[in-house]
């Protein structure tokens, strides 16, 4: 007799709702205020020409805020960003050229835009292990590389699977409540493989005497390896350092000490998580050489058989690009060109723990592929989710019309909240995919497959136009939490 089990599906994901009026963003109904007092004057004065001039100076204003666009932006925001794109250009924030022949006072390489001012030291964990520690200045950011070996979802079961997910799921939960946790971040990219690991690991455990035979079948299974597809997982976790609350902030010392004795217990829970038993934090070094390679690929194999042999010595002054342009839609950097690509919504509907398998996967069409999935913890989930309530339940009453999907939106948003009432958490995320080409004629080819890579991972992407060097630099494992480098704060960017 054989029984069949149910498969999980998953879903529900929400963007939380901003409070409104009729559909107008709470920013547009601040600035409507003036032209809502003139509008009052006007009609108790019986001006009817200047009431009808005001009436259609505020459509004007709230349209391009309401109308809906292409990728998901207003069209204030699409000419914010082509302005500020065209204002770098011309003070020449776009272009940068170091090393001894460049700009840069001291002819280092420094990594460019927001990682310019990172540091980047060694420490030990509680059990002695060394890890890297990049530090952000500005946001007073202390980030953590771990490299995990997952082994996939070939060939297992699927309640093996769902367990894995489940323990995924209850690890980005215990980041809430892990004291000073501000960002998490996993990366997956697949790149050519140079096959000069797997020749150095197949040759060197041949032994003098070893019979013909053997040896030809060793040299016979790793010549034709060049090319071959590698993927290489990295997560990220990044603390904070700040004191609040009149508590002075954290050295960087202090910051090391307490992270190094909680990392065992977070690495304990990646392995049961489907990130594979052999999970390592990455030194220093491993940092420098996987960032040098990602803004350098042409150098991919000249590091990697540096590290084979006495290592690279590079250090973290020398891992940033030589030469970078910031395009307005592509991005420049070395000898390669990238265009990268951010979640523009949430995924509607459910689905189920493979709908990410072929974007994960290695592409004939994509040279270099590098998915980044970010995470942000929510300090106080029990407030957000009554606050999505009460804006869903607001805006129903706001509008005359009862939709469908206006009541569904209500009904999600309360399940959300006897969700995180049982004990689930509550976190925010999004992602970006970086593709990547030695030959910038490729690119558009690799752009085409990665688009239609995203539909079979029923994930809505837009290119990260204005912001493409951004966007590359948060999709590397560094740590980057970009809602902490923007002028405005979090909560008053959100209501607007």
């Amino acid at each position: 007799m054989t029984t069949t089990t149910e498969q999980i599906t998953y879903g529900n994901f929400r963007r939380a709702r901003k409070v409104g009026l009729y559909g107008v963003p709470l920013g547009a109904l601040v600035a409507l205020v003036p032209l809502m007092l003139l509008l009052i004057a006007m009609v108790s004065t019986s001006h009817w020409i200047g009431t009808a001039m005001t009436l259609v100076a505020m459509g004007l204003l709230v349209a391009p805020a309401v109308l809906p666009t292409r990728n998901g932006r207003t069209l204030y925001q699409r000419l914010a960003i082509r302005t500020m794109h065209n204002r770098a250009q011309k003070q020449g924030h776009t272009l940068n050229v170091a090393g001894p022949a460049g700009r840069t006072p001291d002819g280092k390489c420094r990594l460019p835009g927001l990682l310019a001012p990172s540091e980047l030291t060694e420490h030990l964990d509680s059990y002695g292990n060394p890890f890297g520690l990049i530090t952000l200045p500005a946001t007073k950011h202390h980030t953590v590389v771990i490299e995990a070996h997952a082994t996939g979802s070939e060939s297992v079961d699927q309640h093996v699977i769902d367990a894995e997910v489940a323990n995924w799921g209850g690890w980005l939960a215990l980041l809430g409540v892990e004291d000073g946790v501000v960002g998490a971040s996993v990366t997956v990219e697949t790149a050519p493989d140079s096959g000069l690991r797997l020749r150095r690991m197949a040759v060197g455990n041949v032994v003098p005497d070893a019979p013909q035979f053997a040896v030809a079948v060793v040299e016979a299974t790793t010549s034709g390896t060049t090319g071959a597809p590698a993927i290489t997982t990295r997560l990220t976790i990044t603390f904070s350092g700040r004191g609040g609350g009149g508590v002075p902030d954290r050295s960087g010392d202090e910051v090391a000490t307490d992270i190094g004795n909680r990392l065992p217990g977070l690495l304990d829970g990646l392995r049961t998580a489907g990130a594979g038993s052999t999970v390592r934090l990455c030194s220093a070094q491993d940092i420098v050489d996987f960032t040098r390679t990602a803004y350098d690929p042409a150098a991919a194999l000249a590091i990697e058989e540096a590290r084979a042999g006495e290592g690279t010595h590079l250090t973290w002054e020398e891992a940033g690009p030589i030469f970078h342009h910031d395009g307005f839609d592509v991005y420049h950097h070395d000898r390669a060109v990238s265009t990268s690509f951010e979640m523009a919504d949430t995924p509607r509907g459910i689905f189920y723990s493979s709908v990410l398998r072929r974007l994960l996967a290695s592409h004939r069409d994509i040279e270099r592929k590098r998915v980044t999935l970010l995470y942000r913890p929510v300090p106080n989930p029990a407030e957000v989710v009554e606050k999505d309530i009460n804006a869903e339940v607001f805006g129903r009453s706001g509008s005359r019309r009862q939709t469908a999907r206006a009541e569904q939106n209500e009904k999600a948003a309360r399940q959300a909240a006897r969700e995180e009432a049982a004990g689930a958490g509550l976190i925010r995320f999004g992602m970006i995919v970086t593709v990547s080409c030695t030959d910038a004629q490729q690119l558009p080819k690799a752009v085409r497959a990665a688009t239609a890579l995203f539909g079979s991972a029923r994930l809505k992407m837009r290119p990260a136009l204005g912001n493409q060097a951004v966007a590359f630099a948060a999709g590397l494992p560094l740590g980057v939490v970009l809602p902490e480098h923007t002028i405005l704060p979090t909560a008053l960017r959100d209501a607007l």
